[in-house]
């Protein structure tokens, strides 16, 4: 399938010479405290390739030439492909994807209640984004209380694929659960050599700030390095919190938390796909509260873009977070700010681009919807304008002339798709218009267009074969936890 690619990396706000002071930094800082390594296999790897390792602190200390080696190995692109792999993601130059938001524990449904996200949530909101054309990946959108915290893995992992064919992700918090979603994708793909052919998981590695790279989370990045499967590597460093107050500061250090975790991928298995990643903000110093709706947010992905490119590798940013807790004005500056900055960075994969409330707490059917939308203008943003001979359209200026219109000439049928966004959802008419049909806002229409959706929208079936192989595996593993 084709997949639209808006192309970003227009914006850049540090200088060539700003991106090597901050690389100079980060080498002095991994040289003079290292980083602390909480997975016995990991702080092996790093010994073995020549790092200074203390086994007592677990903390180890990395010299510039070791690092350079080690992250020219990891691929400067990838593609990742949908539990469809006629569906494919390009993570490589300036492309831009964007991704829903993720692993939210409450639910904004369409009926207006704010509740805990259940399976039913998983499997509706993924076929929502199904249907949504500027979604280009179905996150694990939702926590579910209705499935146990051991299991719920699994279970959203299938749903999310017998309701989409797009990419979806994988699960590395812990080994064994790692290994689980491998054999699923397994199944999926007809082999472990087909899935590292066309790899469908795409796990995501939060170093801990500061400087620290956790036991768990390190022990599934090494089990999805083995079969080739992408990481993501994107600190959630607060300035003034887990970071320096400084942006330049945080900047230096993410970069030093980000580089230490590509290389355990590296160094495990060499040529493993890897995302430069952030989720960084400020710390609020009114309520101690994390600001992932606010302006810094923007900058940072612009600069952590900048890096990404810098070192050569592909990019994952946080962009569409909203702080609100409800759709108002404040859900949609917050949301749009940051999702453009992400996207003029051009970071490959934007997570919680669509559908965040609460700092991605809780997710809206109906924000799902508008960020769509949001997302759309983005991407032609993105676009740009092209400039040529025909664009330029002198002949057809001088033809029509003036007091005339342009309004039904060829010319204008041929390039307005193309130049212009249609929107499907935000309304353009006159006030008269917009009373005589219901005065609706913006989420009383995207309520209406969420249920027209799930009401009409069928997916791409899954092979039933393969879903029920899926489900007994699931029935297997689940006893081995005890239900």
């Amino acid at each position: 399938m084709q997949i639209k690619e808006p192309v970003g990396g227009q914006l850049e706000i540090l200088s060539r010479d700003d991106l090597n002071k901050i690389h100079g930094a980060t080498v002095e800082i991994l040289q003079r405290l290292g980083v602390k390594i909480w997975e016995p296999t990991a702080l092996k790897l790093f010994k073995d390739a020549g790092a200074e390792v203390d086994e007592k602190t677990m903390m180890v200390r990395i010299p510039e030439s070791l690092l350079k080696e080690t992250i020219r190995k990891a691929p400067q692109e990838f593609k990742l492909y949908g539990r469809d792999p006629n569906y494919v993601l390009n993570m490589a130059g300036n492309i831009v994807h964007f991704g829903s938001a993720g692993l939210a524990v409450r639910v904004h449904d369409l009926e207006g209640r704010m509740r805990p996200g259940k399976l039913k949530d998983v499997g509706d909101l993924a076929r929502l984004a199904d249907a949504l054309e500027n979604i280009h990946m179905v996150i694990m959108m939702v926590t579910p209380s209705d499935i146990p915290d051991d299991l719920y893995h699994m279970y959203v992992i299938l749903e999310d694929w017998k309701n989409s064919r797009k990419t979806t992700d994988g699960w590395n918090y812990a080994a064994k659960k790692a290994q689980e979603t491998i054999d699923m994708a397994s199944i999926l793909r007809g082999g472990i050599e087909e899935l590292m052919k066309k790899p469908c998981l795409l796990g995501f590695t939060n170093p801990v700030s500061p400087m620290q790279q956790p036991k768990e989370l390190i022990e599934g990045a090494l089990i999805y390095a083995k079969y080739k499967q992408p990481m993501i590597y994107a600190p959630e460093a607060l300035a003034g919190g887990t970071a320096p107050a400084t942006l330049a500061g945080l900047l230096v250090q993410q970069n030093a938390e980000v580089l230490s975790g590509i290389m355990i991928s590296e160094l495990a298995n060499p040529g493993t796909p890897v995302l430069y990643g952030t989720v960084s903000a400020a710390l609020d110093m009114k309520t101690g509260a994390t600001a992932l709706g606010g302006p810094e947010v923007g900058l940072l992905n612009v600069a952590s873009g900048q890096l990404g490119r810098y070192y050569g590798l592909p990019r994952r940013g946080t962009g569409g977070n909203s702080d609100s807790k409800t759709l108002d004005a404040q859900a949609g500056l917050e949301t749009a700010t940051n999702m453009l900055m992400a996207g003029l960075a051009g970071m490959n994969f934007i997570y919680d681009a669509c559908g965040s409330l609460e700092g991605s707490i809780a997710i809206s059917y109906e924000k799902l919807v508008i960020d769509n939308e949001i997302a759309g203008m983005v991407s032609r943003i993105l676009g740009g304008i092209e400039v040529t001979e025909e664009t330029l359209a002198v002949d057809e200026t001088c033809k029509v002339g003036p007091n005339a219109s342009f309004l039904g000439t060829p010319f204008t049928a041929k390039h307005f798709r193309n130049e212009h966004f249609l929107t499907t959802l935000l309304d353009r008419r006159s006030m008269d218009s917009w009373l005589k049909t219901g005065s609706k806002d913006v989420t009383a229409v995207a309520r209406e267009k969420a249920k027209k959706i799930l009401k009409e929208h069928e997916p791409v079936p899954m092979d039933k074969g393969v879903t029920a192989e899926i489900q007994e595996y699931i029935n297997k593993e689940s006893k081995t936890y005890g239900y």
